[in-house]
């Protein structure tokens, strides 16, 4: 460890603890017990609960010594503490014998009963008789959304829920309110919880006020889940998380402990978001392909039904949502040349230059974009696409502060005394975007610009470094006036670069964040420019040019990193695969889609892609518009129920493992391509004879034989690091705690007798409690040590409080190359569309006096942005109405007051022509600083609508309010009804537990 060591005495014994580290944090990083409950590892001290009391001695001969509480207590050199001293036992069982007063002690009930912290701490301080006979305080609860529950009578006010929601994640809705005894934690009014981090309150309470909501509605004990270690497959961050299962059927997501990722947090999509994997739009059936057996479907099947395709030609579109296995392994049977990403071509361009940077420049982890003094980021809104970054980013800002209570002399893990002393000082944070966000409030500069204007403005970010160095008596004011005549920038514009760039120049760590959702390949390329300029001009003058800073590029899916590493300068288009079905139509039997939902494409260019296509074949887990229209249907197994890698924002490749096993015919996507490998590619003669030189009856039955199939088969493939499992042993590690009820409990409304378990051959988890301790910190399922039940016994597995892990596996880093850039289809020669707002604004047969021509942005969110967590009731129910934000001149334009309902008329500029009208109904906000080329709105519109938009505004009839009203009630209502018809499958289905014993593959004959 890089942190100074001292000597300490607990009860007389030496131990080593960082001297940067409070007294209680120093004692938890040596595994001794000692309760607490306002306290937190990431949020650090206020002593607001009094529960850590311990007894300090001057010296060894004192025998008097004075209660401290160790969590406001800093470490020193020969300190004597005592935790088993009488007179801190005694007081340490009084407080919490005053916090349970009022407490309802409805164990059997509660929500949190099995993990709870304040059961463990009730135990620790040896409190056991409950004494007190008087009448209990209560409170009415509160409706808290559809996420969160709350049961305030638990409360022991200690505060934690407020100072992570408000003071942590910047929330606002939520506070503490009261007189003397009567302590309300929550909202002014009722009302769903508007943080993105909400669902944080149910692990960060240490008891069970607020709970998983949607757990809590389809309930099991916590002891009988069964979990493995996961990856969410919600955004590119790569939070480590824990999914827990009962009977088939995902119940919880909980936070896995990584401390250069996720650290204690996740973000309610990464939370929630995974009632897709129950959700009645999953395929189950294979369609297309006759099964001899009306039992099973068999790999014999599955030959014969793709026997008239032998060596024919197929095009195939992969998925950033898919495996990192399944994506390679689908190239590799169609071909380089024949191999689409599954992005358009403005996307393609994108990923060529997120190649090129992610070549160049290694992202920093989520720890070390909290260490950063300044922070810029460029056209993403990270706080729905990317929310757990956003956090870390939140952290950062609060590096000011720390330096300030530095310099007097105060501990940063002094949160109080912190906050205090700084006040609200931030570190910088600025804002280049296209539309409002949450961090806005933090800013200390916000610039609204339409997206294809980002380009310009790094543009003159880089002039300014260029001019700064070449001109000694170098003058900024000066400087942005001579660029503002070559690059046309507003005087907001001007203003913000100036103190963008003084802030830049200033910062110690500064870090760039930019991102691919706005599809502006100009835009990264310019902050590759930026980005070289520093480098190469700091060793000319150090002193006027700022720091390299870190770069951070947030791609749009769980695994697009991961099929990014895979594109080359043969990697198609959508636009193209669509040109090769149809002027190639001879050459190709058909497409192969893999978890693709091709979300760019219209409803008439989906209907064109089957039209041309002479055979689709569709691998997914849910319905979609392809499926429908997919000659043959294969049901592939959600990231709950397979074993495959993603590769986060990073680069680092992270292993999700199955946490229980599909119902056939549901199985991983690289397991179904692995079966019909040798029939469908062109060389289906070599891939055959691989598979039956390597693989047993041409299949393989673990990840692992098809890691080691790669490997032999393909030069280009990663080597990554699998564990190693050896044929016939027992699993080292449990999926379920040894306090499950046990398999005969679990199955006595079937049968008494208990029925054997699945068997799984490629990781080293067990479907049952079987097992030895929990040893291998970084990617077990659950955590749990002795008095330690709740999710506060990470402590328990860390070197030192909030550090790494005692057993944290090396990250694997996948390499990215740039060859995509080879083709000179993806190279920035064409302007972009962006660039066409000036050509279009020129016709004047276009612009008329009641229309005007802008740029709509898409306002990202983060329940429904996302298309595998749309899927979840709970988020659809909290969908709102249209919002369209619009700039004041926009408004008086069309005469239109705040708050409005309106119908929007929009149309897309193609060239001359406008081609497609878009209407909608919708609110319109007037953002004052919003430019009056600029307006976004939160209703999807057609993928055929280009950026640049002609737009008139008129008030909407009273009869076409009334519809869209009606129909926005309606899907509210549709949502309500399809979670509660799941509940029922649900609670139906588990009174018919399915009995698996072999876990992946076909029934063969």
């Amino acid at each position: 460890m890089s942190e100074k060591q001292v000597t300490i005495f607990i009860d007389d014994v030496a131990y080593q603890v960082s001297s940067t580290d409070n007294l209680l944090a120093a004692v938890l990083s040596q595994k001794l017990n000692l309760p607490y409950f306002c306290w937190h590892p990431a949020m650090g001290s206020v002593g607001a609960c009094r529960q850590c009391a311990v007894m300090q001695f001057q010296d060894s001969t004192d025998d008097n010594g004075r209660m401290v509480m160790a969590c406001t207590t800093p470490v020193t050199e020969g300190m004597r503490v005592s935790i088993k001293h009488h007179q801190a036992s005694e007081f340490r069982e009084q407080i919490i014998a005053a916090m349970m007063t009022n407490h309802p002690h409805d164990c059997p009930v509660c929500a949190e009963g099995g993990e709870c912290h304040l059961q463990d701490m009730t135990v620790m301080t040896g409190h056991s008789v409950r004494e007190y006979q008087g009448t209990k305080r209560t409170f009415n609860n509160q409706y808290l959304g559809e996420l969160i529950g709350h049961e305030m009578n638990r409360c022991i006010t200690c505060y934690r829920c407020t100072r992570f929601y408000n003071d942590y994640a910047g929330g606002k809705d939520f506070g503490v309110f009261g007189s003397k005894n009567q302590v309300y934690f929550g909202r002014h009014r009722d009302g769903a919880l508007a943080s993105e981090f909400s669902g944080n309150l149910v692990e960060v309470c240490p008891t069970g006020v607020f709970s998983n909501k949607v757990f809590s509605a389809h309930y099991t004990r916590k002891w009988d889940l069964q979990s493995a270690p996961s990856i969410c497959s919600h955004c590119a961050v790569g939070c480590n998380l824990s999914i827990g299962e009962r009977y088939g059927t995902v119940r919880r997501v909980m936070n896995r402990y990584n401390a250069e990722l996720n650290g204690y947090f996740l973000c309610d999509r990464g939370r929630f978001g995974i009632g897709f994997v129950n959700a009645e739009q999953r395929i189950r059936r294979v369609k297309g392909v006759n099964q001899q057996s009306p039992v099973a479907l068999t790999s014999l099947d599955i030959a014969k039904a793709f026997a008239h395709f032998r060596n024919k030609s197929f095009l195939a579109i992969g998925s950033a949502r898919a495996s990192l296995e399944a994506n390679f392994y689908l190239k590799q049977i169609v071909g380089a040349e024949q191999f689409c990403a599954g992005y358009n071509d403005d996307e393609m361009i994108v990923a060529a230059q997120h190649a090129q940077l992610l070549a160049k420049h290694k992202p920093p982890s989520l720890a070390a974009i909290e260490a950063s003094d300044f922070v810029f980021i460029v056209g993403e809104d990270i706080t729905q696409t990317a929310p757990r970054m956003a956090l870390s980013v939140r952290q950062a800002l609060r590096h000011a502060a720390k330096a300030k209570a530095a310099k007097l002399g105060i501990a940063s893990w002094q949160d109080s005394a912190v906050r205090t002393s700084a006040g609200n000082e931030l570190s910088p944070l600025f804002l280049l975007q296209s539309t409002s966000t949450k961090l806005d409030d933090v800013a200390e500069q916000s610039l609204l610009l339409p997206v294809g204007q980002f380009a310009n403005c790094i543009r003159v970010l880089t002039a300014l470094l260029q001019k700064s160095v070449l001109n000694r008596h170098f003058d900024l004011q000066q400087a942005l006036n001579q660029l503002a005549t070559q690059t046309p920038l507003t005087e907001h514009a001007q203003a913000f670069i100036g103190s963008l760039f003084e802030a830049l120049c200033q910062a110690q760590q500064p870090l760039i964040i930019a991102g691919c959702s706005s599809c502006q390949g100009q835009t990264l390329a310019e902050i590759e420019h930026l980005l070289q300029e520093i480098k190469q001009r700091s060793a000319a003058d150090a002193t006027q040019l700022p720091k390299l800073p870190q770069l951070a590029v947030v791609p749009v899916s769980a695994n697009s990193v991961g099929i990014l590493s895979l594109l080359d300068e043969h990697t198609l288009s959508i636009s193209q695969v669509l040109a090769k079905l149809k002027h190639q139509k001879n050459t190709f039997q058909g497409v192969i889609v893999l978890e693709q939902e091709l979300a760019s494409l219209s409803d008439s260019e989906i209907q064109q892609l089957r039209a041309i296509c002479p055979t689709l074949i569709v691998l997914d887990h849910s319905s979609t518009r392809l499926s429908v229209l997919a000659d043959i249907l294969l049901p592939v197994a959600a990231v709950s129920e397979g074993d495959g890698h993603y590769v986060n924002y990073q680069g680092q490749v992270q292993r999700f493992y199955q946490v229980h096993a599909p119902v056939l015919p549901i199985q991983e996507s690289w397991r179904w391509l692995d079966t019909i490998a040798g029939t469908l590619t062109v060389n289906g003669a070599e891939f055959s004879a691989q598979s039956q030189t390597n693989k047993k009856h041409g299949l393989c039955q673990s990840l692992a034989e098809l890691h080691h199939y790669f490997r032999q088969t393909f030069t280009d493939w990663p080597q990554l690091v699998l564990d190693k499992i050896d044929a016939g042993t027992t699993k080292a590690f449990a999926r379920m705690p040894h306090r499950a009820s046990g398999r005969t409990a679990q199955m006595a409304n079937i049968s008494v007798h208990e029925a054997k378990t699945t068997q799984k051959i490629d990781d080293s988890l067990s479907f049952s409690m079987e097992g030895q301790p929990l040893e291998r910190a970084s990617d077990m399922p659950f955590t749990w040590a002795p008095g330690w039940n709740s999710n506060q016994s990470i402590n328990q597995f860390q070197r030192q409080v909030n550090g790494q892990l005692l057993q944290q596996k090396a990250a694997q880093y996948i390499t990215v190359s740039e060859q995509v850039l080879k083709n000179p289809c993806w190279q920035l020669t064409e302007p972009e569309a962006s660039s066409r707002v000036t050509t279009c604004a020129k016709q004047d047969h276009i612009a008329s006096a009641d229309s005007m021509l802008v740029s709509y942005v898409q306002q990202a969110n983060i329940y429904l942005s996302e298309w595998q967590a749309a899927q979840t009731a709970e988020f659809q129910m909290l969908r709102a109405s249209n919002l369209l934000s619009i700039s004041a001149a926009l408004a008086k334009q069309f005469g239109i007051t705040k708050g409005q309902w309106c119908k929007v008329v929009l149309s897309s500029c193609q060239g001359i022509t406008p081609r497609i009208s878009h209407s909608v109904i919708s609110q319109v906000v007037i953002v004052e600083q919003l430019p009056a080329n600029l307006m976004f709105g939160n209703f999807p519109l057609s993928p055929s609508l280009a950026p640049c938009l002609e737009v008139y505004i008129i008030a909407a009839e009273p009869q076409a309010l009334s519809d869209y009203l009606s129909a926005y009630n309606d899907q509210l209502m549709a949502a309500k009804k399809s979670k509660q018809a799941l509940l029922e499958r649900l609670k139906a289905n588990d009174q018919h537990i399915p009995i698996r014993l072999l876990s992946g593959g076909l029934d063969d004959d």
